[in-house]
């Protein structure tokens, strides 16, 4: 029974220590804002203007390590880029975090940025 008992502790231990070694299991703690404009659903003519719209998204205690696409749409601009958050970002100039173009610390803010992804070191 002891044995078992000790197998047990331990095993846990050694599944706890894992999650938390892993890469997924770590965040940095705060909010990263993304607010950009975009064509209004149903009036972006190729060639023809369109009209604009405001959109705000936010990604809460995001993970170290995933990369974060910030626009899917080819006419969307990013007007600001906020990292809310405890720990500084990397920032890249495509939508795969390969092409880096900087960083901002933590409680910094880009405006207008050339930004299209970013991604918390590990």
């Amino acid at each position: 029974m002891r044995i078992r008992r000790a197998l047990g502790t331990a095993v846990s231990a050694l599944l706890l220590t894992t999650l938390a070694a892993s890469p997924e299991a770590h965040a940095a703690n705060g909010t990263l804002t993304v607010d950009y404009s975009r064509c209004k659903a149903g009036t972006g003519i190729t060639g023809v203007a369109c009209l604009r719209e405001a959109v705000s998204r936010r990604e809460k205690d995001p993970q170290d390590g995933k990369c974060y696409s910030l626009l899917t749409e080819n006419r969307a601009k990013i007007r600001r880029l906020s990292n809310g958050t405890s720990r500084t970002l990397v920032y890249f100039t495509d939508r795969h975090c390969t092409r880096r173009a900087g960083t901002l610390g933590a409680g910094r803010h880009l405006t207008n940025p050339p930004v299209r992804s970013v991604q918390y070191p590990i």
